[in-house]
């Protein structure tokens, strides 16, 4: 039973959740089959084995005894009382979505749907200017102009039912307040997929191309709506190649000057934005050590607005870029005390900590301390990205200990990409490491104090910037002078 639905969405369930679950099932208008009993003592029985720690065994057999006590197994009789059981535990959760508190405004405006439906006038224009006041408290976020829209709307529908054959059925304001709404959810979808484009090296579709050449907006929407206005430019910086230095802070500039008109949620997206836009700039120029020193600065307010989080929670991803730019900039000390400071808010860290210690190597890689960087590398990574990072590291501590293991190393990591799944590392990612291995063997085959050769490998690695640790092979080709 391990594998059903209901025992796996019940695993899901919070311990709070599950205390409330037990007291659903007992309310008659949500629990109201003729199983209504065995559903009850079905769902105690899967909550009580769930309690323990360790391996589930729920059996068939186990859980027939506890719902039909005293009753011969029966097979199929005990699959009509857990799809009962399945419905009130779908309900449950749909309820429970329902009335999270970022809900208020669908409330207030099902509320009003039902006064106006029972004929309930003066409650239903006393709903409508609470939902018409909320409208206009609320600070800019795409939740917003979707509801712009449903008030609208609602109005509109109102209208239609009382129509006199006067007035415009309040049709302007749904049309425009459609508009507002999709040109905003339109662009958000078109940010995303360009800045995946550039990160993943997507193919653009042909018609998603002409989307992107031709997206026009009417000045009417983008005067009325600093979040579309401010959508637009990042929109149009994700169309180059890559933002200017300039462009970028002129952005964030925008940014600041505008912050308190956006929702929190919004606000965090766009800084998300900002700090994407800012490592595309760096990919573009690593001597551009500005936009570096910018991205750190962002870094430390959103980690003190808890931009950076999600229930409670730091991303693996987001600590590493963190932790990797300040020590690209120089900043060791803050770095390793921001590695260590986060370490136990990690999202999905496993037992071996493997996240924290690749960071942690990284940090004593860059800090001269290569030996000890070999022992903090995992053995394992949660994924390919991480995998590489550590065998990277890997072989860049071994060329500064000039270590006879470099040779080997080498070989292995060349077959390792040779027969790794394109399902696995893009084209573009399988090259990047190809030039990475190729240069740093040419490295390590060169002794130091010959200028001539190491002008032919300066020369080289700056025809691979896309290399990987294309700025560290930089350093060492110029260093064999």
């Amino acid at each position: 039973m391990e594998q059903t639905q209901l025992v796996e969405l019940l695993k899901s369930l919070s311990p709070d959740e599950s205390t409330n679950f037990s007291q659903f099932i007992k309310l008659s208008q949500f629990n109201s089959s003729r199983y209504q009993r065995q559903v009850i003592l079905l769902i105690e029985t899967c909550l009580e084995h769930l309690k323990h720690t360790g391996p589930v065994n729920l059996t068939k057999e186990t859980v027939y005894s506890c719902v039909f006590p005293g009753q011969e197994f029966v097979d199929g009789k005990l699959d009509k009382v857990m799809v009962e059981a399945q419905k009130v535990l779908r309900t449950f959760l749909i309820v429970g979505r329902y009335l999270r508190e970022e809900n208020q405004f669908q409330h207030q405006l099902d509320l009003a749907e039902e006064f106006r439906n029972r004929r309930l006038q003066n409650r239903y224009e006393q709903t409508e200017m609470k939902l018409q006041k909320s409208l206009e408290d609320a600070p800019e976020s795409y939740e917003r102009f979707y509801h712009q829209y449903q008030f609208e709307y609602l109005k509109y529908d109102l209208e239609t039912i009382h129509n006199k054959g006067k007035g415009d059925l309040n049709i302007p304001n749904a049309i425009y307040a459609l508009e507002s709404f999709y040109y905003n959810y339109k662009l958000l979808l078109l940010n995303q997929y360009q800045l995946q484009q550039k990160i993943a090296h997507l193919s653009v579709p042909e018609r998603l191309q002409q989307l992107i050449d031709d997206h026009f907006i009417p000045a009417i929407y983008l005067d009325g709506s600093r979040l579309l206005y401010t959508q637009k430019e990042i929109f149009e910086l994700l169309k180059k190649s890559a933002p200017a230095p300039a462009e970028v802070r002129q952005f964030f500039n925008l940014l600041q000057e505008n912050q308190h008109n956006f929702s929190e949620k919004c606000l965090s997206d766009f800084y998300a934005f900002l700090r994407n836009l800012c490592v595309l700039a760096v990919s573009a120029n690593y001597e551009n050590m500005d936009m570096a020193y910018l991205l750190h600065e962002i870094h430390k307010d959103n980690l003190e607005r808890g931009f950076m989080h999600s229930e409670n929670k730091i991303s693996r991803s987001k600590y590493m870029a963190i932790a990797n730019n300040a020590l690209f900039i120089g900043k060791f000390d803050w770095a390793y005390a921001f590695i260590e400071k986060y370490k136990d808010e990690l999202h999905e860290e496993n037992e071996t900590r493997d996240v924290y210690r690749l960071n942690l190597a990284n940090y004593l890689f860059r800090s001269g301390k290569f030996e000890q960087c070999l022992d903090s590398i995992p053995d394992s990574s949660p994924s390919m990205l991480y995998a590489l990072f550590g065998k990277r590291l890997e072989l860049k501590s071994l060329y500064e200990l000039k270590s006879d293991l470099l040779s080997y190393k080498l070989d292995a990591f060349k077959m390792f990409l040779s027969r790794t799944s394109k399902k696995i590392m893009s084209d573009a990612q399988r090259q990047a490491h190809i030039d990475f291995a190729n240069l740093l063997y040419q490295l390590y085959s060169s002794p130091p104090g010959n200028p001539i050769r190491a002008e032919l490998l300066t020369k080289r690695v700056l025809e691979k910037k896309q290399s990987a640790e294309y700025h560290w092979l930089l350093q060492k080709a110029q260093s064999l002078k």
